[in-house]
């Protein structure tokens, strides 16, 4: 039945969702070889990915994942694609403990890394966490620390069948796109950046399918899956069942434009000293960018009203330790 949906992508047609699920359905309980796997996602990619066939993807992911129910519904996520192939600090991570310090509740869903130098697991492996646990685990974390780190391949166990396609393809595929759209705790506001322009509106329109409440799709100008703080950021933001979309500037917020050279990182270690720097209150282009991407992400939260009150809130929160002891409490109850 997989050659039925191969051929119908091999001749630039889009699956319909029924269709597109029943094919993930099969490639994700092992019964494809890898060599139809690996031909599937390459017609997939040469015709181009529809938004029908990501949220049809992402549905029988999420069916297949390691869920459990955390908090009041109200947690946000700040996972983004990855894949922008310019080696910057984890700035999701590092916003995610800001906006956990300034009163969000954070369920941030990660892996190590794929295409850069730095996962959101290695960095947190980097600064001592213990990212492997059980549920109980994982529950008791986020509520003494308002913060948990979902490490993906402990909830997504059947991504272990495309993996060997996958590695030999060697390049992003659909699965690179769907584990933004799988919190495994559910969550409903998200900021999500993706690495290329197009995927902006699309990624909206599929968290508009997945019955998303509150989402903010960003793409930096300068090719960065973050708001960035090198150029313009193009934004489609979800609210109210509805979808606009704007650009915002670093400008826009009484910040200067940095470069790329100032937040890059070569290594876990590299990243995470140019995180501890900012969140010691040293100013810096890695703080003002944390401080757009926590500022954001505090607005999802509902934490603030406005993303520019969230980014007065985030360096706030930077320059009186208040980050610094988030990211130090979720290290020590995470080993204990």
């Amino acid at each position: 039945m997989i050659q039925e949906f191969i051929e119908q992508l091999e001749n630039k047609e889009d699956l319909d969702f029924h269709s597109m699920q029943s094919a993930i359905e099969l490639i994700m309980t092992g019964e494809v070889d890898d060599s139809f796997i690996e031909r599937f996602l390459l017609a997939l990619n040469e015709k181009g990915i529809s938004e029908k066939e990501i949220t049809a993807a992402a549905n029988v992911m999420k069916d297949k994942s390691l869920t459990f129910d955390i908090g009041n519904g109200d947690h946000i996520d700040t996972c983004g694609t990855g894949g922008s192939g310019l080696h910057t600090f984890n700035c999701s991570t590092a916003s995610a403990f800001v906006a956990a310090a300034g009163g969000a509740s954070v369920t941030k869903h990660g892996n190590k890394a794929v295409s850069s130098k730095s996962g959101s697991a290695d960095l947190l492996i980097a600064a001592g966490a213990d990212i492997v646990h059980e549920r109980e685990k994982l529950e008791t974390i986020f509520n003494r620390v308002g913060f948990v780190f979902l490490f993906a391949p402990l909830h997504h166990q059947s991504m272990k069948y495309v993996m060997p396609a996958r590695q030999k393809i060697g390049k992003k595929t659909l699965f690179n796109l769907l584990g933004p759209h799988t919190n495994p705790c559910g969550a409903k506001r998200q900021i999500l950046g993706v690495y290329e322009k197009n995927l902006v509106k699309s990624f909206a329109s599929v968290a508009k399918n997945l019955s998303m409440d509150h989402v903010l799709i960003v793409h930096g100008f300068d090719g960065l899956d973050e708001i960035t703080i090198t150029d313009s950021t193009y934004v489609a933001e979800l609210k109210d069942h509805s979808i606009t979309e704007y650009q915002i500037s670093p400008k826009d917020f009484g910040l200067n434009l940095g470069k790329l050279s100032e937040i890059s990182a070569q290594s876990p270690d590299d990243s995470l000293q140019l995180i501890r720097e900012a969140f010691s209150g040293d100013q810096s282009s890695v703080q003002d960018m944390i401080a757009l991407n926590a500022g954001a992400a505090l607005y999802l939260a509902k934490v603030v009203n406005s993303i520019a009150d969230g980014i007065e809130l985030s360096f706030e929160l930077m320059n009186n330790g208040m980050a610094a002891d988030k990211l130090a409490s979720y290290v020590r109850v995470s080993n204990s």
